[in-house]
């Protein structure tokens, strides 16, 4: 991850992705047939005070202008998007731990709250790595609003940029000889090809036979995150944060030199992987992207790996 980004908390440089994440996972939650329920994103939302992120929760749209039928039609196909995300993550989180698997680990979890909402993690070991200051954030919110986690919850406060966190891992009691469920959500468009590798590296040798892994992978190189998507994306941030008066621009920290395909990268280091496209499973969920916004809305790789048995 790009150096100018130390010490951020949740409202500044990528904290505020995680802000982004939770406002439109409540404004998700507000709709009449929600693809998922997180009550918790609505409370961290209110608890950062900031009216542009507020308004983006409500999810009625009545922050966009009423003639800008395009940037609206946007907005709502950017939170399709992130519902349709976070039910591929819920569900394989269902599927690890029904497999056996009793420890998730969440790579730069921001305001994650699976921890929370899952019925799936209720005992299951979940660590939660990201910033001191993000984390501090989120666990004095949720817990000044008496939220009782369903797992068992173990901050990592640490930065992935640190050598140390697999060692702070094993510290907040983090078993290697188990199998772990591995999620990378959000995270993967902000690292360098070096630091993908490493990454994966890392999580590949600290993996057990029959450990998982779900990642959400954008590839520099193809129409998921090319240059003209990119401007395209930069474009529509640039709107959406006028209209919410929200001075953020998540884009700038996006590394371009990342080629990485990480699918084929866990396949090479052993991994059984799957991958299917965003759209296909926004699809299935009936959030399918309009055909005049193909080129505009998020896309994704959704990808799942299983390091097999011996």
């Amino acid at each position: 991850m790009t150096d100018n980004n130390d010490g951020w908390d949740i409202t500044t440089n990528l904290g505020a992705t995680a802000l982004a994440v939770a406002a439109q996972r409540a404004a998700e939650t507000a709709q009449p047939n929600p693809l998922v329920r997180d009550e918790f994103a609505a409370i961290l939302i209110d608890a950062v005070n900031e009216p542009g992120w507020q308004a983006m929760a409500k999810g009625d749209l009545a922050w966009m202008g009423p003639d800008d039928d395009v940037g609206r039609r946007t907005a709502r196909a950017g939170r399709d998007y992130v519902a349709a995300r976070t039910v591929f993550f819920d569900e394989f989180c269902a599927v690890a731990t029904a497999s056996g698997i009793r420890q998730v680990v969440i790579l730069a979890a921001g305001l994650d709250a699976r921890a929370y909402r899952l019925a799936c993690l209720s005992g299951v070991e979940v660590f939660e790595i990201d910033q001191p200051a993000v984390q501090a954030f989120k666990d004095s919110t949720l817990r000044a609003h008496g939220a009782t986690p369903t797992a068992n919850v173990h901050p990592v406060a640490v930065d992935l940029r640190d050598a140390r966190w697999p060692e702070m891992l094993a510290g907040a009691g983090w078993v290697e000889s188990a199998p772990s469920a591995w999620l990378v959500e959000g995270l993967l468009p902000y690292l360098s090809s070096a630091e993908h590798d490493r990454l994966f590296g890392v999580v590949t040798g600290l993996s057990a036979p029959g450990s998982r892994l779900a990642a959400e992978v954008y590839h520099h190189s193809t129409r998921h995150f090319g240059d003209q998507r990119l401007g395209k994306w930069r474009d529509g941030a640039a709107g959406i944060g006028q209209a919410l008066d929200i001075d953020v621009d998540v884009t700038a920290f996006i590394q371009h030199d990342d080629a990485s395909d990480t699918a084929s990268w866990l396949t090479q280091h052993g991994w059984a992987v799957e991958s299917l496209d965003s759209r296909d499973e926004m699809t299935r969920l009936g959030r399918p992207v309009p055909p005049d916004l193909i080129e505009i809305a998020p896309a994704s790789s959704l990808v799942t790996g299983v390091l097999p048995l011996p």
